[in-house]
């Protein structure tokens, strides 16, 4: 999965100066169908980024599989990197881009993000592991002002359950008087 990057037009233009960077100004952003104009889908992160900030971005160019775009609203000196729709931003660093090139910059950017991704990872990994707490379904008449969405939950069921075994009793003796009578 390729790298997607979002910045200004300032840092555009220092990113151009690298000599692995071609330019590819991508497709049209919008596209008509049916007589009414419509984000254009054929180029996926462009599309998944207008329908998540509402709005546009420009195709610049890439170096390998690493793709630039522009998005005129950002006036900070800032790069949003996504990668597999994750986003990542970073503070551009014109020292470090001065003393060592845009392309130790981008480097050094993107083993900080292989690394956090990861980790992130990890964590989403974690998180399903957890148990979901168990709630008290005492709490509820006891304290209700402490009481959680699991305490409800717990004694929604309990409700629930006592309903349908004072259901089930009451079916068994109906069916009980009714052998009784006959």
């Amino acid at each position: 999965m390729g790298y997607n990057i979002v910045t200004n037009l300032k840092i555009i233009g220092e990113v151009k100066k690298s000599r692995y960077f071609r330019v590819n100004l991508g497709i049209a952003n919008t596209t008509e169908k049916n007589g009414v104009k419509v984000l254009n889908d054929k180029d996926n992160f462009a599309y998944f980024y207008n329908s998540s900030y509402k709005t546009t971005i420009f195709g610049q160019g890439n170096i390998g599989d690493i793709k630039f775009y522009v998005d005129h609203y950002i006036k900070e000196d800032v790069m949003a990197f996504y990668y597999n729709n994750e986003e990542f931003i970073f503070d551009y660093d014109k020292n470090m881009v001065k003393e060592k090139g845009m392309d130790f910059f981008l480097g050094h950017i993107i083993k900080i993000i292989e690394t956090e991704y990861e980790e992130r990872l990890k964590e989403a990994e974690l998180k399903k592991s957890e148990p979901k707490p168990q709630g008290n379904s005492d709490v509820v008449m006891m304290n209700p002002g402490s009481v959680t969405y699991a305490d409800l939950k717990a004694y929604m069921d309990k409700q629930n359950s006592l309903r349908y075994s004072v259901q089930q009793n009451n079916n068994k003796t109906d069916e009980t008087t009714k052998g009784d009578n006959a």
